[in-house]
């Protein structure tokens, strides 16, 4: 593995593609490219609403998983998204409990929910991140994830 670089969350969207509307969620790095994760809809929810600090009157599941977590002493520590293929992204999620840290596989959409909500640093294999970073600049016809939610 080589070296990895801190990204953040950007913002959830929806993005026009061959599909149709699709959300994506932006993650960004400190040169300010944009990597966009295209990921389904109960994810880019979990996402910006935890991205926005917003709660919900019950909890939905990422709520769950954190909350689990923390009431056994566990925390989410660190995402690392390390690997695409064949336009999937792969990530490890890091939960560190008594000291002890352990990896965990997971999509990465998961991974960036239980990050917000934990404040746990997103990031990404640098060789990845340099294979499908863009300009902001690059990017057309993404409209706010919340506009299509309220």
């Amino acid at each position: 593995m080589g070296a990895l670089e801190q990204v953040t969350v950007s913002g959830v969207y929806m993005a026009q593609t061959g599909l149709g509307l699709q959300p994506v969620v932006m993650l960004e790095d400190a040169r300010e490219r944009l990597v966009p994760i295209y990921i389904g809809p109960a994810e880019a929810m979990a996402i910006d609403l935890g991205h926005r600090r917003e709660t919900t009157p019950r909890p939905m599941t990422h709520d769950l998983i954190h909350n689990l977590l923390e009431a056994m002493g566990a925390r989410v520590t660190q995402v690392v998204i390390d690997d695409l293929d064949d336009n999937v992204f792969y990530a490890r999620l890091t939960v560190t409990v008594d000291g002890v840290q352990k990896e965990i596989d997971a999509r990465p959409s998961d991974s960036i929910a239980l990050a917000v909500r934990s404040g746990a640093s997103i990031m990404m294999e640098g060789e990845v991140l340099d294979r499908v970073a863009v300009a902001k600049v690059d990017i057309k016809g993404v409209s706010e994830f919340s506009d299509f939610v309220e």
